[in-house]
């Protein structure tokens, strides 16, 4: 590890302290501690942490708040961990919903906390660098003509209560919808039932050979990606992380990009890291249409801010406006979809 790859872990249980160091000293990370969120909150105004630890029960400020006010600051963007002995499917919803990037609970499986924290600081760096990929100059514009338009969409750190806001209007029901959000099994599947909760749409969480069709929204499992294939079938498949996460959005978005050429909408929301950037290269090639959040209102503005960066042509809307954006997309390639047969 370099000098710059430092922890800040935040807890107010001594024995859980020297536990969590002990594991991240021997990883090689440099790490520095606090005892409750208002002490971290002062040591992160001094401090560029490239991740945070934090507990969710402590005096003083919690860790809930202690996310809220970290992302409440767009200078700084760490990866963030809750570990904590709340498990309850709400208490982890309500975690991630402020502003948490990963939850784990107590008691603490050392491997599988080095493994989420290494991925989350790989993304989290790259988060700065531009993204290493060339376009491939050899994709025209599509004259595929699939039965319907397609919308897929991709996010990360903050994109639960996102999600929520932006598809609890949609009501439009000519195109297939497709998700990743980062996340592990647990999240997807409690989240995927809470989203058909807020929405018009009929919310699924995808399985392998399924006939995709318009007005679903087809939620994709943690720990595996997805393609999509002739015949309007989903296919899902393990295999390694692509862009430090699995699910990855760009096996969907590219899969799609050749299903449905033209008549396909990309969304990339808020979120850490690059996914989904070189396959929104793919799909405007196509003639497709790439909608990003505006950066200034992302929870995480690496995402949507990648796609600025790589010049990728794109519509960009603040949150509150995707969802009418959105419908009037998929109006018009509905439209251009009919006139074409």
């Amino acid at each position: 590890m370099n000098d710059k790859e430092k922890i800040l872990v935040v807890e107010d249980e001594i024995t859980n302290v020297i536990l969590i160091k002990r594991i991240l000293i021997r990883a090689g990370y440099d790490v520095d501690v606090a005892y409750n969120g208002l002490e971290a909150l002062d040591k992160i105004e001094k401090v560029d942490y490239i991740a945070i630890l934090t507990d969710w029960m402590m005096p003083q400020l919690d860790g809930i708040e202690l996310i809220r006010r970290v992302r409440e600051d767009k200078s700084v963007s760490p990866f963030i961990i809750m570990i904590t002995a709340l498990t309850s499917d709400g208490a982890r919803e309500y975690a991630l919903d402020s502003g948490a990037d990963d939850y784990i609970a107590k008691p603490i499986d050392v491997k599988e906390l080095l493994e989420r924290l290494s991925d989350g600081i790989l993304r989290h760096k790259k988060q700065f660098d531009k993204p290493d990929f060339v376009p491939d100059r050899n994709i025209t514009e599509s004259n595929i003509k699939p039965d319907f338009p397609a919308v897929v969409i991709a996010t990360s750190t903050g994109g639960p209560p996102t999600l929520i806001e932006i598809l609890k209007n949609a009501t439009n029901r000519k195109a297939a919808y497709f998700l990743v959000q980062h996340g592990p099994p647990w999240m997807l599947e409690t989240f995927s039932k809470r989203l058909n909760r807020n929405t018009e749409l009929e919310v699924v969480l995808a399985k392998n050979g399924e006939e995709f069709k318009a007005g679903f929204l087809y939620v994709v499992p943690g720990e595996v990606h997805i393609r999509l294939l002739e015949g309007n079938k989903i296919e899902l498949y393990d295999g390694p992380k692509i862009n430090f996460v699995r699910p990855a959005a760009d096996p969907l978005f590219s899969s799609a990009s050749e299903i449905f050429g033209k008549y396909l909408l990309a969304v990339v929301l808020t979120g850490l890291g690059h996914d989904g950037v070189k396959s929104c290269g793919e799909i405007v090639d196509r003639g497709g249409k790439v909608l990003i959040q505006d950066p200034k209102t992302c929870i995480a503005s690496s995402m949507p801010q990648a796609i600025i960066n790589m010049g990728i042509d794109h519509i960009m809307s603040p949150k509150d406006k995707i969802s009418s954006t959105m419908d009037s997309l998929i109006n018009n390639l509905h439209a251009q979809l009919k006139k074409s047969n």
